[in-house]
This record gives C-alpha cells, sequence and structure tokens, in this order.
C-alpha cells in the first residue's frame, strides 16, 4: 500500500491512446496501478475527452523510495462515465494492425461501432454532407455543379447547351468541328458505328428512369472516340478483375487487399461502366459464395462498390471534365479543374474508406492505407482529365455523336428517383448513428430540397440571388468550415458521445439544406459576377484562397483525414 503521494506529475497523458498501443510501447512501465490506488489519486479527466480505452503515466513516491513510473489503465464509456477497471462493455478495443491484416473471416475481425469514435464519425459526416450539397445541387442549377463562370460551346456560342449539358452530370458537349482524328478514316468501320449507336440508344433509354445511369454508361465515350472497338475489351477485364478480387477473400464480405483496390479503381476511372461491372462481378462472388447474409455484408460490399466506380462520378461533378480552351480565362479555369477535381475526388474517396468499419461494423484494415488510395485517386483524376483533352482534341466529332439524348423525366419517375435517395442515405446514416429520432430529423432535412427540387420551375426566380450564391470550391469550402464549427459547438455542449453525434447529426444538415433551399429560387443563366474583368480577378484570388485553405484543412487534420 503506497503510504504517501509525495509526486503525482503527468508525464504523459495521451488520451487518444488505447491501452494496447500503451502495453506495447518502447517506454519501460514498471508496475500497472491497481483499481484503488487509481481511484485515490482523485484525478480528473477532462469532459472533453472523447470515449474509448486509454491510459495515462504517474510518478509516484512512497517512503524512502526512489519515484516508480506508474501506468493507470482505463476507459470513459460512451455515457461518460469514467471506469478505473477499464472495463466497458459498450466500447471495443482496437485491435493491432497486423491482427487486422491476418484475419481471413468476418468472424474473425473485432466489432465497430461509430459511437464509440464519436469525432471521427462526426467528422465524417462534415465531410459527406459537405461533398453531397455541391455535388446533388438541387435542380438544373449547373453551375452549383461546376463552379465556374459558364464556358460556351463553340457550336452555339452561348451557354445553353453547356447549361443543359451540365445538369446531367458535368459532361461538357464537345465542339461541332471535327478534329484531326474525326477527318481520318481510323473509327469509320460499321462495327465502330455500331457500338456507338448502341451505347447512345441505351443510354437514350434509361435517361428518363435514371440520369445517372445513364451518366455511368457514356462515361467511357472518350475512351471509344479514342480506342473505338478495342474499348470493349475492358469490360471482360473488369469481370475477371472482380471475380478473382472476390476469390482472393475466400469470396468474403470484406475489402480485399490494397492492390486489388488500387486496380479496381484505376479501372473505374478510365471508365466509371467498367468500375460498376467490376463491382458487380465482386458482389456476385460473394453472393454465390453465400456471405451476402446481412445488412453489414451488404453495405460492406456496397462500400467498396464505391471505390471501384464512384470516383470519375465525383471528378464530373465537381468540374467537367471536357472545356475548350481558347483564351486566358479558359485556361485558368482549366487548369482549376484539373486542382480542384483531384482534390475534392481524393478527399471523398478517403473518407469513403475511413467509413467502410462503419458500414461494415468491423474493425478492418484496409483504414491504414487511406491516405494512399487518395492519393492514388487523385493521380488518376489527372490523368482522366488529360485523357478528355486528348479525345476532345482529336474525336469532338465523335464525342457529340456518343453523347446520349437525354429524356425528360415524368414527375412520378422524379418522385421514385427521389425516395430511393433518401431511402439509401437514410440506411447508410443508420449504420453509423443507429435508430432514433435524430435519424428520422435529419433524413428528412436531407430530402426536403429534393422533393421541392422536383418542381422547382414553380418556385420564383431571383437573379440576385443566383448571382451571389457560393458555388464550387467556395460552397465545399463554406460548408465545411460550418460543419466543422457546428460540431465544436455541439461538442461543447454535449460531451456524452452518442448525444454528441446525434445532435451533430441533425445540424449538419441544416447549411446543406439552407444553400439548396435558396438554389431553389435561383435563376439558371443570370449574370455572374465574375464575368466583368474585376470579377475575374477576384475569381481567380478567391479561388486559390479557397483551394489552399481547403489543401490545409486536408493535410492539417482539422477534420478526419489524417485519422486512420
Amino acid at each position: 500500500m503506497i503510504k504517501k503521494i509525495l509526486l503525482a506529475t503527468f508525464v504523459l497523458m495521451n488520451l487518444a491512446t488505447l491501452a494496447s498501443a500503451a502495453q506495447n510501447s518502447e517506454q519501460t512501465l514498471y508496475q500497472t496501478i491497481t483499481q484503488a490506488e487509481a481511484e485515490s489519486l482523485n484525478i480528473s479527466v477532462p469532459a472533453s475527452s472523447p470515449p474509448g480505452f486509454k491510459s495515462l503515466e504517474v510518478k509516484i513516491s512512497g517512503m524512502n523510495q526512489q519515484p516508480q513510473l506508474k501506468t493507470i489503465l482505463f476507459c470513459k464509456n460512451l455515457k461518460g462515465v469514467i471506469h478505473w477497471n477499464n472495463l466497458c462493455p459498450d466500447l471495443t478495443k482496437a485491435a493491432a494492425q497486423t491482427a487486422l491484416e491476418s484475419a481471413k473471416t468476418r468472424s474473425d475481425l473485432p466489432q465497430y461501432s461509430p459511437l464509440t469514435d464519436p469525432k471521427k464519425t462526426t467528422d465524417t459526416a462534415v465531410i459527406a454532407f459537405a461533398a453531397l450539397t455541391v455535388v446533388t445541387g438541387a435542380g438544373t442549377l449547373a453551375t452549383k455543379i461546376l463552379g465556374s463562370p459558364s464556358t460556351p460551346t463553340a457550336d452555339t456560342g452561348g451557354n445553353s447547351g453547356y447549361l443543359a449539358q451540365m445538369s446531367r452530370g458535368g459532361v461538357l458537349v464537345a465542339s461541332a468541328e471535327l478534329g484531326r482524328g474525326d477527318k481520318t478514316q481510323l473509327w469509320q468501320k460499321p462495327m465502330t458505328q455500331k457500338m456507338d449507336g448502341v451505347f447512345a440508344k441505351w443510354g437514350r433509354k434509361i435517361s428518363g428512369s435514371s440520369p445517372l445511369a445513364t451518366r455511368i454508361l457514356s462515361d467511357g465515350n472518350y475512351l471509344r472516340s479514342l480506342a473505338g472497338p478495342f474499348s470493349l475489351f475492358i469490360y471482360p477485364i473488369s469481370v475477371a478483375l472482380g471475380w478473382f478480387a472476390s476469390r482472393s477473400l475466400h469470396q468474403e464480405a470484406l475489402p480485399p487487399s490494397l492492390t486489388y483496390i488500387l486496380i479496381m479503381m484505376t479501372v473505374g476511372v478510365i471508365d466509371a461502366f467498367a468500375g460498376l461491372v467490376t463491382a458487380f462481378a465482386f458482389a456476385l462472388s460473394v453472393l454465390i459464395g453465400g456471405h451476402l447474409t446481412s445488412l453489414d455484408s451488404v453495405l460492406t460490399i456496397a462500400g467498396v462498390a464505391l471505390l471501384a466506380f464512384s470516383p470519375a462520378l465525383l471528378a464530373g461533378a465537381f468540374r467537367p471534365f471536357r472545356r475548350s480552351v481558347w483564351d486566358f480565362t479558359s485556361l485558368w479555369e482549366r487548369i482549376t479543374d484539373y486542382a480542384l477535381a483531384s482534390v475534392l475526388t481524393g478527399w471523398v474517396v478517403q473518407q469513403i474508406v475511413l467509413g467502410l468499419p462503419g458500414l461494415s461494423g468491423l474493425q478492418l484494415p484496409v483504414t491504414i492505407h487511406a491516405r494512399v488510395i487518395a492519393l492514388w485517386a487523385a493521380g488518376l483524376i489527372i490523368l482522366r482529365f488529360a485523357a478528355e483533352d486528348i479525345a476532345l482534341r482529336l474525336f469532338p466529332g465523335r464525342l457529340n455523336k456518343l453523347e446520349p439524348e437525354y429524356r425528360e423525366r415524368t414527375i412520378l419517375q422524379q418522385v421514385l428517383a427521389t425516395i430511393f435517395k433518401v431511402t439509401i442515405f437514410g440506411v447508410i446514416a443508420g449504420q453509423f448513428i443507429g435508430l432514433s429520432a435524430e435519424l428520422f430529423i435529419g433524413v428528412g432535412l436531407f430530402g426536403l430540397p429534393l422533393v421541392m427540387g422536383i418542381f422547382e420551375d414553380k418556385f420564383p426566380k431571383s437573379a440576385a440571388l443566383q448571382k451571389w450564391m457560393p458555388t464550387g470550391i467556395i460552397e465545399m469550402l463554406v460548408m465545411t468550415l460550418a460543419g466543422y464549427f457546428l460540431a465544436i459547438l455541439v461538442q461543447a455542449r454535449y460531451p456524452g458521445a452518442r448525444t454528441y453525434v446525434l445532435v451533430s447529426f441533425v445540424l449538419l444538415s441544416l447549411p446543406g439544406l439552407l444553400l439548396k433551399m435558396l438554389a431553389l429560387f435561383g435563376k439558371d443563366g443570370a449574370e455572374d459576377w465574375r464575368i466583368t474583368k474585376a470579377g475575374k480577378s477576384a475569381y481567380r484570388i478567391l479561388g486559390v484562397i479557397a483551394l489552399g485553405a481547403l489543401i490545409y484543412i486536408i493535410l492539417s487534420g482539422i477534420l478526419v483525414s489524417n485519422n486512420v
């Protein structure tokens, strides 16, 4: 028994360090302190510290004894209660990375609950709401998706055709003028013409039901322009890739190895439809193996599928894949396309990787590679933009021919699509925060502008409002910072993990709701302040500052991007 405590100084108090990590530390630990001794020290743990298994070290001296370094292992449960016996049944200890990588089945992996990691869960929600707001701009306000002044197409001399195409998924209609490749007999064969017609025909057929499906189907048009019928070889490769990736896991419903993920993502950035084929083959193999037996397993495969085909779609939503360059302004915009699309897509991809444990309910080894996967995605997007530029220069005529005509959707089709989107959002959100009143409130706030967007033409329009609406990188930065400060306020008011996450989920939906509601009253084709000489200069300066600020947020770890 310690008779007298002469010195109790914290040498190290890392409240985010897990007990298992402390036990493996290189520093020598002389003795683990008992529960009774820990309670006798009357240590005050800050209320703001997140739940989890923790450790701290103290120097303790008894009578006529040298100071001894002792370790206190304890945990803070989801209700904010400190347990000095280090027993918190509602928490799950993090497993070592080596143990995770050696797991062969889902049953070998330890459980994971997003509520045990409220900071990471809330920060991921901040980024998710910001990205969803930018990508799912209400109605047909194409400039919200683009985030830059409208660029006229060469064939129209105006922006109407450009805006119409942008509202369908961020693909700019190419010039009607023929390029060098169009003037040759390279892809004039009947087989090529038939292939082009099939993709355009099916794209138009499904556009009324799902513009997104048409966008995925037509994503590889640039590749078809460059490679003709040889572009079809990517699809059997995709099937084989998905099948072998699943077989490498013995058809378990788990993310494949880093190598397979990078290859799958590469195929998906080359052609989003090929990425979807890869994901389908992967999921079908898991289903045949009999391992799609729960919602957790289904959502795990859905997360892998997102990595396989969504990066190209995200990049095309953030910035247009194609843009004609004829002066300094258009050149500036094109450089901005490369920078913003790669940075934002890489960031969102990183959050998808970090969110996989929440979807699966398991601790997954892939999260340690989140930054590598993000950098790989960013690099691929830069290459994809370069390939689009080559196709636009050589085959503008073929690109125009391959682009499908989009059919107008009926009210019923729009309603069904909205219900589907809201349902998917609710299922994924429920996996992170559980079934609660806050879940239904947050999902309702997310779906409200989508429902109202169906009747967008009924709302009064304001050119002045649209003129000053934040767009693109500015909108992403505004949403991120608003969510970040809201999360700080909520954490100060509700330090308990569960309450913190639930309240944050509701409040984080409000900035996006406000912007989307305002967008409903914006007027398409409104005069843009950035088209004036002073506006162009201000726009460029603000754009560089905003990009620098966003890169700082990503690299500094202010949000969850640096945490795995």
